[in-house]
């Protein structure tokens, strides 16, 4: 049997430690996908690095009991995701699709989605609160417009996309 993907189950935040313990002893290649998340904090623009898979990470690996052992018992491991005591492999397809959204360093830039006609809600800025429609998608400097019903017309203004919210 070849290698394969198989998805590993962490403690809670210890996916960089298992990686590296796993890509050091083990000597596996491992795949710990995460995400670039914009926020604010103190009316300042952050980058947030968040895990995409919370607690889990994928290894590439051959289903031999010294691998399957070696990886189970690697300390900060909860287990190996399957069915009962039998690891299930995930889709390589699955995996390089991922891969493929990297940028670097197993880092997938966010990009929020937001169709023309949806109804959203401003989060921050002068006009925080009032709920308008999505007029024109993110130009490459993350700006929208949306139609916003005030002095009793529809006014369009340009906002950043995460200043958004979907509005259910």
């Amino acid at each position: 049997m070849g290698e394969r993907w198989y998805a590993v189950q962490t403690k809670a935040r210890a996916e960089e430690q298992v990686a590296l313990r796993l890509r050091a002893v083990s000597r596996l290649r491992v795949f710990v996908p995460k995400l670039a998340v914009p926020r604010r904090r103190r009316n300042r623009r952050i980058t947030a690095i968040e895990m995409l898979f919370p607690s889990y990470l994928f290894v590439h690996m051959t289903l031999d009991p010294g691998r399957w052992y070696a990886v189970k018992w690697t300390p900060g491991v909860r287990g190996i995701v399957g069915t009962g005591d039998v690891p299930v492999p995930v889709p390589d397809e699955a995996i390089q699709l991922l891969v493929g959204r990297c940028l670097a360093e197993e880092i997938i830039p966010w990009r929020p989605v937001y169709a023309v006609g949806t109804h959203v809600r401003i989060t921050h800025g002068p006009f925080a609160g009032l709920v308008g429609i999505l007029e024109r998608p993110a130009t490459r400097q993350e700006r929208v417009r949306v139609l916003l019903n005030l002095l009793g017309g529809c006014v369009p203004v340009e906002v950043e996309v995460t200043d958004l919210e979907q509005v259910s």
